[in-house]
């Protein structure tokens, strides 16, 4: 009974997802954004309240924990294993761009909202979530202290990529960043170096959100 009401719920959310998705790349987050999506999309209001309480934030979260399990899922259905971590790591990037490119604007809405001061609290948690399932999913079993440097270098790779992913559409230059930024992975460098990448990506961003204003 749990198990049948767990499923039901979790395709109600995906519906919304899905409706959420074609509204918001329109015309991106609004206050009613939820009640604007159940209006045009006949759904029902109070059902949509009760699936994301939070409203935006739930929704968000939602988004980027699906795009997740997704994206570990298409993962299981490739021979990971034998390449070298840092081309397991390229893969896996590049797979969730992919997967990311049918709704780019859509994730694109939900980078900018999160940019936001006031919600802004979900950014670093949100990365740390996504980075950390690369590494698990590149087969990292580190528990020491390069448990976190390597979450550090790929922080900053990611943030990296995934803003020149936004802004362009230029796949070859998308992947000569990245090939170029994943040989400090391979090599694994000193820590200036590690806090170094993650501290020049903090630019950019503002740089993203300024052009974009």
């Amino acid at each position: 009974m749990i198990k049948t009401k767990s499923k039901y719920l979790l395709r109600k959310r995906l519906e919304v997802l899905k409706f959420s998705k074609i509204l918001v790349a329109a015309n991106g987050f609004t206050t009613n954004t939820l009640k604007s999506v159940s209006n045009k999309f006949n759904l029902d209001t109070n059902e949509t309240e009760i699936l994301f309480p939070e409203g935006n934030n739930d929704l968000i979260k939602f988004a980027l924990e699906q795009l997740n399990v997704d994206l570990e899922n298409a993962c299981k259905k490739i021979d990971l294993i034998r390449l070298p971590v840092h081309k397991r790591i390229r893969k896996i990037l590049l797979l969730k761009l992919s997967m990311m490119h049918k709704d780019k604007s859509f994730y694109k809405k939900i980078f900018l909202n999160l940019l936001i001061p006031k919600r802004n609290i979900l950014m670093p948690i949100q990365l740390y979530k996504s980075i950390d399932q690369i590494w698990f999913m590149a087969g990292d079993t580190s528990t020491d202290f390069n448990f976190y440097t390597k979450r550090l270098i790929l922080g900053g790779i990611y943030t990296r990529v995934v803003l020149f992913f936004f802004n362009n559409d230029d796949q070859s230059e998308l992947e000569k960043i990245l090939d170029t930024n994943l040989r400090r992975v391979s090599k694994i460098p000193k820590l200036k170096s590690k806090i170094n990448i993650l501290k020049d990506s903090f630019p950019k961003i503002l740089k993203f959100v300024k052009n974009f204003s």
